[in-house]
């Protein structure tokens, strides 16, 4: 294998495991992809340790030394349709279907499958807090009041994460506005359930995705992967409460000064 096709060979790997962590898949699956891949293009010795933000490889062309690359990882959402269409390139790859060309022009068009439109996510998010309010209890107020919450919270990640404004912070403030809300409502509807309403709502910023995805990765023996995923799940859940109790505390503080 030339040096040059060699290089192409394992940048496209390392392209294919990259897609697959930005978008949502497991730890071990990328891994596993990847490793496939490497098999059906030919790549000897390859070698690869894949993390929840980066990835380690290594391969060596015929005749030569080895080379590593390194792939960091810095921020993951969900998009299984990419996930999905990067598993059907290795598997069309392992069948002998594609070359490398026609590799490459299979992950730049999954890479470019399109993401959820903003008001499409905030429909979701409206949805969401409503029916997850209903499923604790709550009424017709408390499904309204959640909607609302569901848009705001929808509003203030979007803004927030054009920003590039830290998860932490965004989580706390959303949390604080979102409860806050309610108590105001409360103000105005004394039978409003206030903690139903704001579970509703808070539920659909609770890291569910990364608690599920922590404990597989343990269960496949996957122990760091699956420490930084539990470790980013409960740093979520303790934004979502800190910003509960602070705003709780300034409701009650707003309260004793009325």
């Amino acid at each position: 294998m030339a040096s040059k096709t060699f290089e192409q060979t394992l940048d496209l790997i390392l392209d294919a495991g990259q897609t697959m962590l930005e978008n949502g898949g497991e730890v071990f699956r990328a891994q596993q992809t990847m490793e496939i891949m490497a098999r059906s293009l030919q790549l000897q010795e390859f070698h690869v340790y894949v993390l929840t933000n980066g990835i380690f490889a290594s391969a060596r062309p015929d005749g030569g030394e080895s080379l590593s690359m390194v792939r960091h990882v810095p921020t993951i959402s969900i998009h299984l349709g990419r996930v999905e269409a990067v598993n059907e390139l290795s598997r069309e790859l392992a069948e002998g279907q594609l070359d490398l060309c026609g590799a490459r022009q299979r992950l730049n068009e999954a890479q470019s499958i399109g993401s959820i439109p903003p008001r499409a996510e905030r429909l979701a998010c409206v949805v969401g807090s409503a029916c997850f309010a209903y499923l604790f209890g709550g009424a017709l107020a408390e499904m309204l009041v959640a909607a609302v919450a569901g848009l705001m919270e929808s509003a203030i990640c979007q803004q927030f994460g054009k920003r590039r404004i830290n998860r932490i912070f965004t989580d706390i403030i959303a949390a604080g506005l979102c409860t806050l809300w309610a108590l105001g409502v409360s103000i105005f509807v004394p039978t409003l359930d206030v903690n139903t309403a704001t579970i509703g709502a808070l539920m659909v910023l609770t890291p569910g995705v990364a608690l599920t995805m922590g404990i597989r990765d343990i269960i496949n023996a996957d122990y760091l992967s699956g420490a930084i995923r539990l470790l980013d799940a409960v740093l979520i859940a303790g934004s979502l409460a800190c910003g509960v109790v602070l705003a709780w505390l300034i409701g009650r503080g707003l309260g004793a000064m009325l």
